[in-house]
């Protein structure tokens, strides 16, 4: 075929034909320049059109900088803003040429007309060339005196521009006091939006550095300015509007009247056109009446009808963002909106995004009063020809099954589905009709009679095909073909490309056969034997699991299998409370829209759970040295001497350790027979090879796996070998770009939850360390991010004997204590992901404590016993105790419901069932066990139990009071439901014997200080003391920890003074929380004069406050300090932990100077004191001081001192290496050398 002609065009007029046409243009500019002739402007203006059009479209005009310099000196406005647009582009990468223009725009900046004069300042200030500020300083000054109040506007906004350019000329020049000036008293309200807007963002920069800035931030949320900006709320555009009414929702009224008064005179913004003022309104309403239960459920009552009104008219986007908001407040309070679901039915035209939020709505609102509409209404979006939106329907049928009681005529509907004929209805119906026997097993009948005529060829997608085939295990007994659908699907295995079908499959198979043997015998023997053969790792566990499970006994296995099950109650949430709170907190935001919260969009290392930054590729790997992996114990037997009789493995044994070398077992197939009848060869197992001292067989079915050959029980299974030591490279290299390719393409090899210790808590208020620790065992760090209590941290590793690498995803919530690890490899053997989790599972160099810890598995007996028995079998194994276990010291329901809760959400219920049951057998009348049981409801999120309980006080007669109350709010609030805790305390408020008390607020204050929520947290202050209530110790406890936690130390400090003021003095977590907001702001002489009260009271100074006085005298370099804590603390006789912190700090401070005089006189005292160094870091910073003023001989002396309190690590072994190599001393480092082979370094 003939390649098609090209077709013939003439260069377009707006793009330049070559080179020279850049060059025609400055010569006809040069002509132009300065010519006052009639038309010359014209001229000049098709000239600049040129210019701009080629600017435009990326082509490099800089060099006619110039000549456009030269022609802007006209009247010609046109001319002015082209010029001002092709000067503000150039002028940063062309900084000398940009002096150029200083002349004439300095010259414009005093023109006649205001237009000229403001547009030739916004130019000025937009240069954006550091060099140049101080041409700056004098127009803009000017310009915020201007008469013209567009000039004003115009300064007002470039100030910012010069604080981004030069903040310290900006501060300076006193542009802040003039921007205040402005806005409190210009009579142009855009003037003083943009004053306001200038000033938000200059004055939150500046807080962290100086205390004026941060009052005068403070000082925006003050009665006198919030009413002022009020007053002239109508004057102002909508823009201003929303500004003034994001400043006025972060304001905290002294009162409820006040509260009021605000939302009386914002009552018409509701009803504005604009949907950003109506949001920034209702934002407002919602965050003044946090902590008023009643009046907040009336302001969703009052706001509902804007909102709707807003979904139905504008364009579809506008839509969508308002209807996110409202989705935000429907999964609130859905019950609010529950009358109102014929606004969330779906039109025709919509989009699908809009259509899915309002299926979601219409899940929350359904009740008993509305199901069947709705369901109605689903069951028409079902057959819909948008394939997504039909498949949201039927899931939202399926959730609404879930949460209601009357299920009857939503069952048959979902039934009804399956008669369909479209795959992909009859995959979603398959998997909620499986959710829908877990928590009603009593329709079990009903839906099988439909599901059995199902044929498993018609079901493609993994999660309905292995819902098909759950109930095909589950119910086999009630479905006669149920053995000869799973034996085709057996047959069918190579061709199945799931795992999670395949694991499925052997767990129905296994359960089909302890129910119906004769049948399913061969199925589940060829299932066994694909498992074992099978590439992904867990199915090849699972399948080694049941074998070795049958092997043992057929009864165990039953238990284990297929227990009697209760019904599900609760499924879990997509999303968790504190999430919801965060994003509820930034209402009126991209937060909303998004369904995250702001840090998880906004940081670039919080992309979601598989992405990575844009600047990964920039970021640099270390490659240090490290210390070596301590071996674990070897795995002598692989997968093939499970399947072995005991004589065998004993002769197996003796081989391997006659000097056989070990080999991991490899799960890749290369060590399993590749024919089916070779696999069944080898797993049949004759009587030949049991020991004559066997007894027989128990079991009912003698040949279990249907091979031929009758089976011998064997001894109980060994406990699992540890995994087999890893040795990692300590200098593996990765480039970002292949981290991230990588860790697309891979497979999970390895995901494992952790709990961790409150001292790894601790510890990872200082990241850095847990990155140094990680790289001291060769796990090296490629990317990590985050802000507390959330951090993400994204590592790799190599092998060091192969190029095989590990890539490991770390993510850290230090407020739950909680860490999740998931590891992808190139190997996919599970026992080197094994290994490589056990490094990750240690804990912080040279400090008696673990980062992680797997979870805990205590000593109680009871505890293991509930851990190892099913769930059926948790309330007999608690009624066989007798109560002296509960009743003992060390017995604990806190850690054991917790350490259950871990482990079995499902258990840890049923413990608490059990404790009501036998209070109300004993016929307990006592308050204080119930209250305690509530309690424990807290600890493992058990809202509905807590109700349970307090339904049951009712019932015995049991008398209630605030505490009761109280117990369930606390127990709400931590399980993230506020709506039921708000109604909660209007029940208080209404009643006559259980009225809010002071704890009752203390309640709400504690919890929202630990979540962080300055606003809520100092919203219910205010209420506790408009109740008549004064604030105690805990309440200033609370309120002082969650303004730290939120950085607002000033607030922290006037609560502080205050409650000094009041005669309430402070415990320790009170003055531990004011000293780190005090080194968080770097106020050292604060800082004195709170040491001097904690000193002078005998406080005990803790070892987070040592370390933030280290940091912060480091920072400033004040050793002088040091030595008078130090001094002081010695006096007092301090824990050994702190003083060794002091130590290590004056120690490595004059490391840093050089001063080995007093670096040394430091180190002999600390070692006299019978202290000696807490990490390698310390060590190091001492070596390098000696190395950088060659002073080897002390170097060696200082080796030798510390040489019997401390041991060296391989990091500083090869910093000693590279010091003496790099000063040529071969004496010198033949010793090291000496010293790492006797270390065991290598």
């Amino acid at each position: 075929m003939a390649p098609p002609a090209q077709s013939q065009r003439s260069p377009s007029p707006s793009q330049p034909s070559g080179k020279g046409e850049v060059s025609d243009l400055k010569l006809q500019l040069r002509q132009h320049a300065g010519s006052r002739a009639p038309g010359a402007d014209d001229a000049k203006r098709e000239l600049f059109k040129k210019v701009i059009s080629y600017m435009t479209i990326g082509i490099d005009v800089s060099s006619l900088f110039g000549e456009m310099v030269m022609c802007s000196v006209t009247s010609d406005i046109v001319l002015k803003k082209m010029c001002y647009l092709y000067v503000g582009n150039y002028a940063k990468g062309n900084p000398d040429l940009a002096l150029l223009t200083i002349n004439f725009l300095q010259k414009d900046c005093k023109d006649e007309d205001p237009m000229i004069r403001g547009l030739a300042l916004r130019s000025l200030c937009s240069l954006r060339v550091t060099n140049l500020v101080e041409y700056l300083v004098g127009p803009l000054g000017s310009g915020l005196k201007d008469s013209n109040s567009y000039v004003r506007m115009v300064a007002a906004s470039a100030v910012l521009k010069l604080y981004h350019i030069s903040a310290s000329t900006c501060v300076d020049a006193d542009f802040p006091a003039m921007l205040k000036h402005l806005m409190l008293n210009d009579p142009d309200t855009q003037v003083v939006a943009n004053c306001l807007s200038s000033l938000q963002e200059i004055w939150s920069s500046e807080a962290s550095t100086s205390e004026e800035a941060s009052r005068e931030r403070e000082a925006l949320l003050s009665k006198p300015v919030i009413y002022y900006f009020l007053n002239r709320i109508k004057e102002f555009s909508e823009w201003a509007q929303c500004l003034v009414l994001e400043l006025v929702a972060n304001y905290v009224p002294s009162d409820n009247s006040e509260i009021f008064d605000i939302m009386n005179l914002l009552e018409d913004r509701l009803q504005h056109a604009n949907g950003a003022v109506v949001l920034a309104t209702i934002k407002v309403f919602l965050q003044l009446t946090l902590s008023m239960a009643d009046v907040h459920q009336q302001v969703y009552e009052r706001i509902k009808a804007p909102l709707l009104t807003l979904v139905s008219s504008g364009s579809q986007e506008q839509s969508y963002a308002v209807l996110s908001h409202l989705h935000l407040l429907v999964m609130r309070a859905p019950i609010l909106f529950s009358s109102d679901y014929k606004h969330f039915y779906c039109q025709y035209n919509e989009p699908s995004y809009v259509k899915k939020l309002k299926l979601e709505m219409l899940t929350a609102v359904a009740n008993e009063s509305n199901t069947y509409e709705i369901v109605t209404e689903l069951c028409e979006y079902a057959a819909n020809v948008d394939i997504p939106i039909a498949r949201e329907s039927i899931r939202a049928v399926g959730k609404i099954a879930l949460q209601q009681y009357d299920v009857n005529a939503i069952v048959d509907r979902l039934l009804q589905f399956l008669e369909m004929e479209k795959d992909y209805v009859t995959a979603e119906t398959l998997v909620l009709v499986k959710d829908l026997l877990r928590k009603y097993p009593q329709w079990s009948h009903d839906c099988i009679a439909v599901v059995g005529n199902i044929s498993s060829k018609n079901v493609q997608e993994p999660k309905a095909k292995a819902a098909l085939i759950w109930m095909l295990g589950e119910y086999s007994q009630d479905m006669h073909d149920a053995p000869y659908v799973l034996e085709s699907l057996v047959d069918n295995w190579d061709d199945e490309h799931s795992a999670e079908v395949r694991l499925h499959l052997l767990t129905a198979v296994l359960k089909c056969f302890l129910k119906r043997p004769p049948e399913t015998q061969k199925a589940l023997g060829a299932a066994l034997a694909a498992g074992l053969a099978d590439f992904h790792q867990d199915v090849h566990d699972r399948a080694l699991f049941y074998y070795r499970l049958l092997q043992h006994n057929v009864s165990v296995a039953e238990r284990v299998v297929n227990p009697p099950k209760q019904a599900v109650s609760v499924f879990a949430d997509t999303q968790s409370s504190e999430v919801k709170d965060r994003i509820f907190d930034e209402f009126n935001s991209l937060s909303v829209v998004y369904q995250k919260p702001s840090y998880m969009f906004t940081d670039k290392e919080h992309r979601g759970p598989f992405e990575f930054s844009d600047e990964l590729g920039s970021l640099s790997i270390g490659a240090d040295s490290a210390d070596n992996v301590v071996p674990a114990q070897r795995v002598e037997a692989n997968d093939k001497d499970l399947l072995l009789s005991t004589s065998e493995k004993e002769e197996s044994r003796g081989a391997t350790n006659n000097g056989s070398a070990y080999n991991a077992p490899m799960y890749d197939g290369t060590s399993v027979p590749t024919g089916a009848s070779q696999l069944q060869s080898e797993l049949a197992i004759s009587n030949t090879m049991v020991p004559s001292h066997s007894p027989s067989t128990s079991l009912a079915v003698d040949d279990l796996l249907g091979l031929g050959v009758p089976l011998s029980p064997a001894s109980p299974p060994p406990p699992p070998p540890p995994p087999p030591p890893l040795k990692l490279n300590e200098k593996a290299v990765l480039d970002p770009s292949t981290f991230q390719q990588k860790w697309r393409q891979l497979p999970i090899s390895l995901s494992q939850d952790y709990s961790m210790s409150p001292q790894g808590v601790a510890a990872l208020t200082r990241p850095q360390a847990f990155l140094r620790h990680m790289q001291g065992h060769s796990i090296h760090c490629i990317a990590s991010g985050g802000q507390a209590p959330n951090f993400k941290f994204f590592f790799f590793a190599q092998k060091a004997e192969e190029l095989s690498t590990f890539l490991v995803e770390c993510i850290i919530n230090t407020s739950s204590a909680k860490a999740q690890i998931k590891i992808k490899a190139d190997d996919q053997n599970r026992s080197l992901s094994l290994s490589l989790s056990a490094q990750l599972n240690i804990g912080i160099p040279q400090r008696s404590q673990r980062l992680f810890c797997n979870k805990p598995l205590a000593s109680n007996p009871l505890l293991i016993k509930l851990l190892q028995e099913s769930i059926s079998r948790i309330k007999t194994v608690l009624d066989s105790e007798d109560n002296f276990t509960f009743k003992s010291s060390d017995f604990s329901w806190d850690i054991l419901l917790t350490t259950l809760k871990s482990s079995s959400s499902a258990k840890a219920h049923l413990v608490l069932e059990w404790r009501l049951e036998k209070m109300v057998r004993d016929n307990e009348r006592d308050l204080v066990p119930y209250l305690e049981l509530i309690f424990l409801c807290s600890k493992v999120q058990n809202v509905p139990f807590a109700m349970q309980v307090f339904n049951s006080m009712e019932a015995h007669g049991i008398e209630l009071t605030s505490s009761v109350f109280n117990a369930l709010i606390y127990t709400c609030l931590s399980s993230g439901n506020v709506m039921t805790a708000l109604s909660l305390f209007e029940i208080m408020q209404s009643s006559e014997n259980c009225k809010p008390n002071s704890e009752t607020y203390n309640t709400f204050i504690s919890v929202y200080s630990n979540l962080g929520n300055d606003k809520a947290m100092q919203a219910w202050y205010f209420a506790k003391k408009g109740a008549g209530f004064s604030a105690d110790l805990r309440t200033y406890e609370s309120l002082i920890s969650g303004c730290v936690r939120s950085r607002n130390f000033d607030r922290a400090d006037r609560f502080y003074e205050e409650m000094m003021l009041s005669g309430i003095m402070p415990n320790g977590q009170i003055l531990e929380n004011i000293l780190t907001g005090l080194c968080e702001q770097r106020s050292i002489s604060k800082v004195e004069q709170l040491l001097k009260f904690m000193m002078d009271g005998e406080w005990e100074i803790s070892v987070l406050m040592a370390e933030k006085l280290m940091g912060l005298y480091f920072e400033h370099g004040t050793v002088e300090k040091m030595e008078e804590l130090l001094l002081n603390l010695m006096n007092l006789n301090r824990s050994f932990e702190v003083l060794q912190q002091v130590h290590c700090g004056i120690i490595r401070m004059h490391a840093m100077l050089d001063r080995l005089d007093d670096m040394e006189y430091s180190v002999g005292r600390m070692l006299k004191q019978g202290m000696s160094f807490r990490c390698p870091d310390d060590i190091e910073k001492v070596v390098c001081a000696y190395f950088r003023r060659e002073a080897y001989d002390r170097l060696d002396l200082f080796l030798g001192h510390i040489k019997g309190s401390y041991k060296l690590t391989k990091s500083t072994y090869d910093l000693l290496v590279a010091g003496y190599r790099r000063a040529g001393l071969s004496e010198k480092l033949d010793l090291v050398m000496d010293g790492m082979k006797l270390a065991g370094f290598f």
